[in-house]
């Protein structure tokens, strides 16, 4: 049951209970019983492991994605920017909505054309000679297990923290093991998060991309429904949201802009460089499309089901599943004042607070189906960077029968002795990313702090994978310049004290670095592009066959391939886009004016009568926005 609310958080914390392990341990043996029905399926060939043999309707799909970026960490790190910065801190993933947006409709459709197993076995199949071949085998060791790693160390760190408040553990505590005269003391949220870390590599080795998809879509549910529990209950032990809000008022120095939708712009000019590099530059890098959000794409049906996934990703990624957490972010405010609780820890600490028997267990499922969601995700697909992109570039010729490694995959039913062991390698070698968490996750307590470096080192490299979909002249040698470039930089400028993150106050040098990045790497690899010799035209015309590229970078290319049929141009495809991007920030900006506002005369920080109505006419806006891009893809237009 929700436990009586007095306002503030007081008659809780009473730990977990019998009832709330048995709601854990519930949800725990439907994740293995779906694992165990599809590993006959899985194990019969790499393709049915690593991407559901192509299968996966466009709802799977895209649940699977929304899944996958929504892990342990994330309500945290969602609490830290809410009580940090305010809601609008929120629009530094909120404006990558554009990247994916522009995936919809320029990307989407030829990833699936490609039928390649991972997004990086591209490298081979789009450019030629030794420097592809390096190239490939050092991005998929990068991001099979560096980026791989890092992603799990914070939603490790994310669980740790949630473990630490639902036991009521003080910090450091250990399990003390005895030895004879020695002993050794195991921490005990580290333990338990391995722990629950080897049962997903369990299920995951058991049901391949097929439990996966099928996993996440049950772990989402659960997980939204625990999160939207807690957001009501929080806001009932208020009376209400508008008296929650202003509750919360009272700890904030400027309630307006703490609990506005649109991101603050009044703090400094780095300020407004940050926000500006939000919406105009950072979503960049996510709009090629890679890793999980990729390879759900290449799992889909076919070209239309890949592209609705993605489109069902943006909306419910950007529009939907954030608000629980910000409205519980907003109470952990009035509950528990800054400067009294790490940030970070706001957020399972309310549910410690606010949930009781049962719906704590409820909570903690939720926080678990989170973390394996993720976790599954990134072993699977870290397993399939290894198996194709590592070791298949350095088999030679022979038993494959003359493919290349993204094709040998495929030609499953040609070689089923190869297939079933790509299949059983790709499985052990999940091991060694799990070791690698242990690594990386010793070295970071600070969750944003993992994400917003990735997202800086990851940036440099943005304008050549766009490129290289649209301009038959990037080579090899560009996007080795452009990571080289991006790591080098994006290490030096996220250690630069003068620029870093300040805890407790909102990121206003993001912009500075990110821009920093992506400018010094963009200008290393378009000039070693010019200073190299292009790709050799019998593979450019290979890739132009089959994916089909539009825009006027692939004109010399087109006309040696004049049995192609050339796409529609680029405009009707960038208005697309354009249009589903207003959509889902029209539903963000109106679904946040809604919630957050007062109706009562009354009053608020939050906002002032009537803006209610604004925020339903901004909902009202988003319809057709995403409406007409929606009939578009089902009539078959709009898309490249």
């Amino acid at each position: 049951m929700i436990l009586a609310a007095t306002g503030d958080g007081s008659g809780a914390g009473l730990g977990l209970v019998l009832g709330d392990w048995l709601v854990i341990a519930a949800y725990l043996g439907a994740t293995l019983w779906i694992s165990l029905f599809f590993r006959r399926r899985a194990a019969l060939s790499g393709t049915e492991f690593f991407l559901a043999g192509r299968s996966l309707p466009w709802w799977v799909a895209g649940t699977s994605m929304v899944a996958t970026t929504f892990s342990s960490d994330t309500p945290l790190q969602v609490t830290r920017m809410v009580r940090d910065g305010g809601v609008g801190e929120n629009w530094w993933w909120w404006s990558l909505a554009a990247g994916h947006a522009a995936g919809i409709f320029l990307f989407a459709s030829m990833w699936r054309r490609s039928r390649m197993v991972t997004d990086v076995g591209l490298i081979e199949f789009r450019y030629d000679g030794r420097s592809a071949r390096v190239l490939r085998v050092v991005e998929g060791a990068y991001e099979g297990l560096l980026v791989g790693s890092c992603v799990i160390a914070g939603i490790s760190i994310g669980l740790g923290k949630v473990l630490a408040v639902m036991l009521g553990l003080a910090p450091g505590a250990a399990w003390t093991i005895p030895l004879g005269a020695a002993s050794i003391d195991l921490p005990i949220t580290t333990t338990i998060v391995v722990a629950v870390a080897l049962f997903t590599v369990l299920t995951s080795l058991l049901g391949g991309l097929h439990g996966v998809a099928w996993s996440d879509v049950v772990q989402f549910a659960i997980a939204m429904l625990g999160a939207g529990w807690l957001a009501f209950a929080v806001a009932g032990s208020f009376g209400g949201l508008g008296p929650m809000i202003d509750a919360a008022s009272v700890h904030v120095r400027d309630p307006e802009r703490a609990f506005g939708v649109l991101p603050d712009s009044s703090f400094s000019g780095a300020m407004q460089f940050t926000i500006a590099t939000w919406f105009f530059v950072a979503w960049w890098a996510r709009a090629p499309g890679h890793g999980a959000v990729a390879q759900r794409i290449l799992a889909a049906r076919d070209e239309r089901q890949g592209v609705l996934a993605l489109l069902w990703f943006a909306v419910a990624q950007y529009a939907i599943r954030p608000w629980p957490w910000i409205l519980v972010a907003i109470g952990s405010l009035a509950v528990l004042p800054p400067g009294t609780i790490d940030a970070e820890a706001a957020y399972p600490t309310m549910i410690d607070r606010f949930c009781g028997p049962g719906l704590k267990g409820l909570l903690v499922a939720a926080m678990l189906a989170a973390f394996m969601s993720t976790l599954d995700t990134h072993l699977n697909l870290s397993g399939a960077y290894l198996i194709n992109d590592v070791i298949g570039p350095m088999r030679r010729r022979g038993n494959s029968g003359g493919l290349p490694a993204e094709e040998r995959l495929d030609a499953d039913a040609r070689e089923p002795q190869l297939a079933r062991r790509d299949v059983r390698l790709g499985r052990l070698l999940m091991l060694p990313v799990v070791l690698g968490v242990l690594v990386i996750a010793s070295g970071f307590d600070d969750i944003l702090a993992i994400y917003k470096f990735l997202a800086v080192v990851m940036s440099g490299s943005a304008v050549v994978l766009i490129l290289r979909w649209y301009w038959w002249r990037v080579n090899a040698w560009s996007e080795v310049a452009a990571i080289v470039g991006s790591l080098a930089i994006g290490w030096h400028v996220t250690s630069l004290d003068s620029i870093a993150i300040v805890p407790g106050r909102p990121d206003e040098h993001f912009g500075t670095r990110l821009a920093l990045t992506l400018g010094f790497s963009t200008a290393l690899a378009l000039a070693v592009t010019w200073l190299t010799s292009p790709t050799s035209p019998e593979v450019l015309d290979r890739f132009y066959r089959r994916v089909r590229p539009s825009g006027p970078g692939w004109r010399a290319v087109a006309a040696r391939c004049p049995e192609v049929a050339r796409g529609g141009g680029l405009g009707r495809p960038l208005l697309l886009a354009a249009s589903v991007t207003i959509g889902i920030w029209l539903l963000v900006v109106g679904g946040g004016t809604i919630l957050l506002a007062r109706v009562d005369g009354g009053a608020s920080a939050a906002g002032v009568p009537g803006e209610r109505w604004w925020g339903l006419g901004l909902l009202v806006a988003a319809v057709p926005c995403l409406w007409l891009p929606l009939r578009e893809i089902r009539r078959g237009r709009g898309v490249v």
